[in-house]
């Protein structure tokens, strides 16, 4: 079995989370979820972050604090999944959407009763706790 890494960004805004809704292509089309991707070779998930949100939104962001991990399996590959708090780097008015069809601010709690992609649930108590931290 191969190994691959995945990024995904946490971006808060006024106890708000930053979501994405997957274009309806692919295992996981037309789902939300904590945007990101896949590392490529040679990148950190840091790395990964600032690519992905450039080629996926348009925007230039920052990488903050680690969040959380998981892993899970995906066409015979174990994925190790890491999140990061992400600030988008300039006030942003509008996105160039290329992956997505489209984008929301919703509360960590609405999370719960949107079709989110699997692998991100399995992050979701950690990013919940790290919410809530922030917030005190």
């Amino acid at each position: 079995m191969n190994n691959a890494r995945s990024a995904a960004g946490i971006v808060l805004k006024n106890n708000k989370i930053f979501i994405a809704l997957r274009l309806p292509v692919g295992d996981m089309g037309n789902r939300w979820e904590f945007p990101g991707g896949k590392v490529e070779d040679g990148e950190s998930y840091e790395e990964t972050l600032i690519r992905e949100y450039k080629e996926e939104f348009g925007v230039n962001v920052t990488v903050g604090n680690h969040i959380a991990d998981a892993s899970f399996s995906h066409n015979d590959k174990t994925v190790a999944l890491s999140a990061y708090e992400v600030f988008f780097s300039d006030d942003v008015q509008k996105f160039i959407l290329t992956e997505h069809s489209e984008t929301q601010w919703v509360s960590p709690e609405e999370i719960r009763n949107l079709s989110f992609v699997d692998s991100d649930m399995l992050l979701y108590e950690e990013v919940l706790k790290y919410v809530k931290e922030q917030n005190r």
